[in-house]
């Protein structure tokens, strides 16, 4: 028996499908506001020191108890990946909203 080839139209959909659907998740669980957040908090060696600096009386500056995250692996592929799981989340929205506009006026 032969096996029915998939349509390329169909790959590519549901892989665009899929790319959406993981953004959409790490969006909304946070990933992004903690992967940020991350960046400004002070490590416990900063707190200690931070106390060891007021004790002893020093100049305080907070850019030197900050811990800063050096590694930003945005690029190209997952600025354009957001790009595209933006254009496809406003077309399936239209898309919904115009099909229940459709069911609508069909009821009424």
């Amino acid at each position: 028996m032969k096996k029915k080839e998939k349509n390329p139209f169909f790959k590519l959909l549901s892989l665009l499908f899929l790319i959406f659907i993981s953004l959409y998740i790490a969006l909304e669980s946070g990933y992004y506001e903690a992967k940020l957040s991350k960046k400004t908090a002070m490590t416990e060696e900063s707190i200690e020191k931070f106390e060891e600096d007021i004790k002893e009386g020093k100049p305080i500056d907070v850019n030197t108890y900050v811990y800063e995250e050096k590694n930003d692996y945005s690029n190209h592929t997952t600025d354009a990946a957001i790009f595209i799981g933006g254009k496809v989340e406003a077309f399936m929205s239209s898309g919904i909203t115009e099909l229940f506009d459709i069911v609508k006026s069909l009821f009424t």
